[in-house]
């Protein structure tokens, strides 16, 4: 009886560390799904759906941001600079986001913008203004 408990308990244990890691956005506050560039819903629990447009909002440094993805193993795939507007776009194997392609070929699945003082992540693109 022992070991069923013991199994039982590894098996829930995995499955909140699957849910953990695969929402890394969940770390920075609470993510909203967007349709057509617009929120639709809160994104409360640990787990969203794969095929979400997923994004959440926070105030910050470019440091921050960068400190942000490298907080979910992103690497940075490409990165813009342009009117004060700061663009990344990354792939990090916590993201269970379908991957994205630049026209180069690149392989993102996480975009993050930063812009006086306030910083957006999304997956696997950032929707919505930024």
């Amino acid at each position: 009886m022992k070991t069923l408990y013991a199994v039982v308990i590894l098996f829930v244990a995995s499955l909140v560390g699957a849910a953990v890691w695969f929402s890394p956005l969940i770390s920075f506050g609470t993510p909203e799904a967007y349709d057509n560039n617009v929120p639709v819903y809160s994104l409360d629990g640990l787990c969203y759906p794969s095929d979400a447009l997923c994004r959440v909002d926070f105030s910050g440094s470019e440091k921050d941001m960068h400190n942000a993805l490298d907080s979910i193993f992103a690497v940075t795939v490409k990165e813009v600079k342009t009117d004060g507007l700061t663009v990344v776009y990354g792939f990090s194997p916590r993201v269970c986001a379908e991957s994205q392609y630049l026209r180069t070929g690149e392989e993102y699945n996480v975009m993050a913008a930063y812009s006086s003082g306030n910083i957006s992540i999304g997956t696997p693109i950032l929707s919505g203004c930024y």
